[in-house]
Order: structure tokens, then sequence, then C-alpha cells
């Protein structure tokens, strides 16, 4: 019996025994063939994407069985903790340098926030590269950092400062473009706060 572990607005996740399936939804309100060439496209490219991370040693759930023509991909359920709950400086070191790692191979996670993060035996997995991309934007870099900022921000207000400047140190200590995203980062969070006072 399948076990539904998460329906989001995009995909499905249901677990049988220790494998995930990942199935893209259908969207009624897209004409048909354009609903169905996309959910392909992006099936193909989140297990393209999970694949070259795992071929750079980050720490990624792999991937079994793709299916573009049921949307779904079949990958090895992460039985871990979400870093949320356990989250140290330990931690935070470790995640500056895998992002380190994702970014130099041009790897963007789209959606970098501390609920697509699982900590198992004492590593960081990341998880939901749905909305990730190949891309070497430094723009795209620097939005990945920001997204995470604010999530560790949202979810540990207390601490949040201290994690998040260890792990741009990290970041900054690995990654070969770290000046550049780092810079541009300042950047993106100064566009955030102008349209945020804009707004009120």
């Amino acid at each position: 019996m399948d076990r539904e572990l998460k329906l989001g607005a995009e995909a499905r996740l249901t677990l049988k025994g220790n494998v995930v399936t990942k199935k893209r939804i259908k969207k009624s309100y897209r004409l048909e063939q354009i609903d169905i060439n996309l959910r392909k496209a992006r099936t193909s490219q989140e297990a393209s994407l999970l694949q070259k991370a795992a071929r750079a040693r980050i720490n990624v759930p792999k991937v079994l069985k793709v299916d573009k023509e049921n949307f779904s991909i079949e990958m090895d359920f992460v039985n871990g903790t979400l870093i949320d709950k356990i989250i140290n400086e330990k931690y935070a070191k470790e995640l500056g340098r895998e992002i380190a790692v994702m970014h130099d191979n041009s790897i963007i996670h789209g959606d970098l926030t501390t609920s697509n993060i699982i900590v198992k035996n004492n590593e960081v997995y990341f998880i939901d590269f749905g909305l990730g991309e190949i891309s070497d934007s430094i723009e795209k870099k620097a939005v990945d950092l920001r997204v995470l900022k604010e999530s560790i921000r949202a979810n540990h207000p207390q601490k949040a400062d201290k994690l998040n400047k260890i792990i741009l140190d990290s970041y900054k200590k690995h990654s070969k473009k770290a000046a550049e995203v780092l810079k541009r980062l300042e950047d993106v969070e100064k566009r955030g706060r102008y349209k945020e006072r804009g707004a009120q």
C-alpha cells in the first residue's frame, strides 16, 4: 500500500517500502498538449539534476527509474530529520560547503528552504529539485542563498544571523565564484527591502 507523503501544487509524493514516487499533477487550466509537454520536460529535468548532483557527490535521493510518459520519478527514500529541527553550527557550515559545490556544478536548486533539506547519518541531503535548473547565472545562485536565509530567519529568528553568517562564510571558502555571488546577494536583498518599503 502506497503512503502519501506530500501533495503539493506540482506533484504528489508517495512512499512504498523504501521507494518514493514523485508524480507530476495534471493542470486543468493548461491546454492538454502544453500540459503534457511541460510535465514531461520537468520530470526529465528534475531527474537529470538529481543525477548530475549525485555525480558531483552531493547528497540527494538516488534516482531509480524515470517514466516520462507517466510524469514520474522513482527514487530512494531519504529517511532522516528535517534540518529545521536540529540545525546547529556544524550543519550550517556543511550547508554552505554543499551549496558551494552544487553551484560550482551549475546546479540551481530553485526552492532552497529548510523544508527541502534533510539530515541523515549526520550528513546534509537536498531533496525536491522540482523548480531547479542547470545554470551558471550569478543572479539565480544569489536567489538560492536569499531563499535559504529567509527560511532560516523565519524558523529560527533568535539564531538566524549567526547561522546565516556561518553558511555564507563556508560558501565563500568553498565556491570558486563566491565573491560575485555574495555581491549579487547583497543587491538582491537591497531590492527586496526597497520593494517592501514601497509596499507599505
